[in-house]
């Protein structure tokens, strides 16, 4: 009876990745209203996903999430709303209206476990949910 009282780790460890990620991507779409350089990049890094705020070229936020905690894989440029493994950094450069430069119609998915978790809309604007 103890046992169900535990949290689940897993899911725990999912729900931050989410709202972290969403937060960093709305405060680089905030960043880039009005401004130039603004981009979000997301990388491998051995057995971590790096994704880091960039303004003129210098990071000015990251967040790292660990393979071993929860999967992230992500969309590219022209995939619609599939996801696939990070094997290249990935940039989303935003321009003035801080807008999404070069992305599709259906926006950037980002998945976590495999499953679409996330959506950046080509207005630059990050939801929960899939990409439609």
């Amino acid at each position: 009876m103890a046992l169900s009282r535990f949290p689940d780790y897993q899911a725990f460890d999912k729900k931050l990745a989410l709202d972290t990620i969403v937060s960093l991507v709305r405060q680089t779409q905030q960043r880039a209203l009005g401004g130039s350089g603004v981009a979000l990049r997301i990388e491998s890094s051995g057995s971590n996903i790096v994704i880091s705020r960039l303004v003129g070229g210098v990071v000015e936020a990251t967040r790292t999430f660990s393979s071993n905690e929860v999967a992230i894989t992500a969309g590219s440029i022209g995939s619609g709303t599939s996801c696939g493994a990070i094997s290249a950094t990935m940039t989303l450069n935003f321009d003035a209206t801080a807008e999404i430069e070069t992305v599709d119609d259906d926006g950037f998915p980002i998945c976590l476990d495999a499953n679409q978790s996330l959506c950046i809309s080509p207005g630059g604007f990050a939801h929960i949910g899939a990409c439609l």
